[in-house]
């Protein structure tokens, strides 16, 4: 894994393994399984759908991650209403256009009383990068909001929303949040930028050779770099939010 990639994972890992999963439990987004076997202990999963087709046959291949796999919209999830008493999903709503299905969706899945879990960029992801808080500094404001932009469009993010924003949303389909909190912090988002950057030779590794590290004092110094960002402290601001509502009854 990219080293980016890595300590903002480690991070939503550590948040979402709080999440106690009540089976029926689906996992929005669930890739290629690996986060799910890190996060959660409580395994496995009944349902991990995705609509990207190549990273499910990873997932169905971990042993005990999840009791079935499958190919569906989060826009249009193939399960009755009130299947689910969880619904998890990390870093995948503000990838999708059509916002209001998707939280339609996740309220008409869950029974009265279920919890959904997300972790999301927040309003902060563009103007705490490396690049944009550079560029700011240098008094090169319209320069330092598109590399923001070209940040969030690279990552294909159609939602980076305060968490006002996101209770509002929320509340609109029945859910009651009753935890938000921003994690990963300015410092914590500019080493991440960097590391997009001292991580090339990783990505070129993992293309020729098939292997992300060729060097254990590669990945050594990455985690020296990167690891007080793994514990930080709750903040009043940060590039991320970690979000745990339930449905209401009735």
């Amino acid at each position: 894994m990219a080293p980016h990639r890595a300590i903002l994972r480690a991070v939503e890992c550590r948040l979402m393994s709080q999440v106690r999963l009540t089976p029926p439990v689906l996992d929005i987004g669930c890739g290629d399984g690996h986060f799910a076997s890190i996060a959660y202990d409580q395994l496995p999963i009944d349902v991990g759908s995705d609509v990207m087709a190549r990273d499910l046959p990873e997932a169905a291949s971990r042993s005990g991650v999840y009791r079935v796999v499958m190919f569906a919209s989060a826009t249009a999830l193939p399960f009755n209403d009130a299947s689910f008493n969880t619904v998890v999903s990390n870093c995948v709503l503000e990838h999708i256009p059509d916002n209001e299905s998707v939280l339609r969706e996740i309220a008409r899945v869950l029974r009265p009383g279920g919890i959904f879990a997300a972790t999301l960029p927040s309003e902060h992801f563009p103007e705490y990068l490396f690049g944009a808080s550079m560029l700011r500094s240098l008094g090169l404001r319209r320069l330092s909001q598109a590399y923001g932009d070209f940040f969030n469009r690279i990552s294909r993010h159609y939602h980076v929303c305060s968490p006002e924003v996101w209770r509002d949303r929320l509340s609109s389909v029945g859910l009651v949040v009753e935890e938000q909190r921003y994690y990963f912090s300015a410092a914590a988002h500019r080493r991440f930028d960097l590391s997009h950057y001292l991580g090339l030779p990783n990505l070129v590794s993992k293309l020729l050779l098939g292997r992300w590290v060729l060097f254990g004092w590669q990945a050594k110094l990455f985690e020296h770099w990167l690891r007080p960002y793994y514990d930080e402290p709750l903040m009043a601001s940060g590039a991320y939010q970690f979000v745990r509502c339930h449905k209401l009854n009735g």
